[in-house]
């Protein structure tokens, strides 16, 4: 059976970022009925020049794995099929012994028992690296399962993409309709959580706030697009962001904030996590 679960890791132990930034990154697990579990982690604001190995460690229920990364930036392996019910996953630098860097969970939190067992499972686990092709790790990092050039099953991804934004579009409208009187974030977090898994991370933005994750929103048949994002402060959502790529000098919304920011810089709302209002968040940027 398909299913798909999104896991946002947050720092815990600041060492292990670059200077001035925060840890943060993304797992996505994917079961989509072929005998495995389809992991990819992406990690960002890791210091990368520091000597060690990263890895990851997880547990599903009270069945443990561990993966050395070979890269940070979307790192795809399989595993035998697990169940995505109860997910727990650390973020691990192994230096002269392992350190715990960063960590998430999703039901059942095991991350304090997998923090107890890093040493031994690291230790016990030989690294070997996948022979997929990186059109195969693609294929495998996008969930597009096929054989052969299929085109209609390629038409029905880009759809099921753009599906992602229509219904997070709607949990919006449902949130104001209803008078806005329930946390906002809370009740939008499975539509956003889709977004960010059909769409590419945007890493200028990524670099630019600590603890962030966005990802970029092509419009379909156009050169145009916008970026999504959330930013957190103490492993807690604080603001979801949207924002336009500043095409021009000023904007007639008053509500918008100019971001300077290489390559491209934004008009950018930020919007409460919890109570769904727009801020100007002057303060951050």
């Amino acid at each position: 059976m398909y299913c798909k679960r999104i896991l946002i890791l947050q720092q815990s132990n600041s060492r292990f970022a670059e200077r001035n930034k925060e840890l943060c990154g993304l797992v996505k697990l994917i079961n989509n009925g072929n005998d495995v579990t389809t992991v990819t982690v992406f990690v960002t604001n890791a210091d990368v020049h520091s000597l060690g190995q990263w890895w990851v460690l997880l547990a599903f229920g009270h069945n443990y794995f561990a993966r050395q990364l070979d890269t940070l930036n979307n790192c795809v392996f399989s595993l035998p099929t697990q169940s995505l019910d109860k997910v727990s996953c650390l973020l691990v630098k192994r230096e002269d012994k392992c350190y715990e860097s960063a960590r998430a969970f999703v039901g059942e939190n095991a991350c304090d028992i997998l923090s107890r067992q890093m040493e031994q499972l690291v230790t016990s686990t030989k690294y070997e690296p996948d022979d997929a092709t990186p059109y195969e790790q693609f294929v495998a990092s996008t969930s597009n399962f096929y054989d052969g050039v299929n085109v209609q099953a390629l038409k029905a991804r880009s759809d099921e993409r753009y599906k992602s934004v229509t219904e997070y579009s709607n949990a919006f409208e449902r949130f104001y309709a209803s008078g806005g009187n329930t946390d906002y974030y809370d009740s939008v977090k499975a539509e956003i959580g889709r977004v960010f898994v059909q769409f590419p991370p945007y890493f200028p933005l990524i670099r630019k706030y600590p603890e962030s994750f966005f990802v970029r929103i092509d419009f379909p048949s156009s050169d145009r697009y916008f970026v999504l994002g959330v930013l957190q402060s103490k492993g807690q959502i604080r603001y979801i962001c949207y924002g336009l790529p500043a095409e021009k000098q000023e904007i007639s919304d008053k509500d918008f904030v100019y971001i300077d920011n290489s390559p491209i810089s934004f008009w950018m709302l930020f919007q409460d996590a919890k109570t769904g209002q727009i801020s100007a968040l002057n303060d951050l940027v």
